[in-house]
């Protein structure tokens, strides 16, 4: 091989070792998640003293591009608040949910290394199911 032709080869080859570590470091190398929390409110067991639940999902993990929270609360009686908080103590999100009225939603948020706390606020009448689900996305 001549020296005009060898400079093409080289270029090739460069090419594919930069495309190779790219690959690597933007998608083979992501990270997988994938935890949940779920419950069921009683009325029969409610105490005043504890009328604010909390359930905590602990992400170890946060290289991917972003945190899928599902969050769904059915109740057969009474209502609830709710309010989600990121490892930061940050609001992410709340709201009220009442018997009769199934409530589902689904967030993609910014993917934040530690405990996500989710707070119900319970009263004597709350009577239902929670599930609180996160995965990598």
């Amino acid at each position: 091989m001549n020296k005009k032709g060898i400079w093409p080869v080289i270029a090739v080859i460069m090419t594919a070792i930069i495309l190779s570590g790219w690959y690597y470091a933007f998608y083979y190398n992501k990270q997988n998640f994938e935890s949940s929390a779920e419950g069921t409110f009683l009325p029969e067991e409610y105490e005043p003293q504890y009328h604010v639940f909390e359930a905590t999902i602990n992400v170890n993990k946060n290289k991917f591009d972003q945190l899928l929270i599902e969050h769904r609360i059915d109740l057969r009686e009474g209502s609830l608040k709710y309010a989600l908080y990121n490892p930061n103590g940050k609001l992410v999100e709340k709201g009220e949910v009442k018997a009769g009225t199934p409530f589902a939603k689904t967030l993609k948020v910014k993917p934040i290394k530690g405990e996500w706390m989710a707070k119900y606020y319970i009263n004597k009448e709350t009577d239902g199911h929670y599930l609180l689900k996160m995965k990598s996305s």
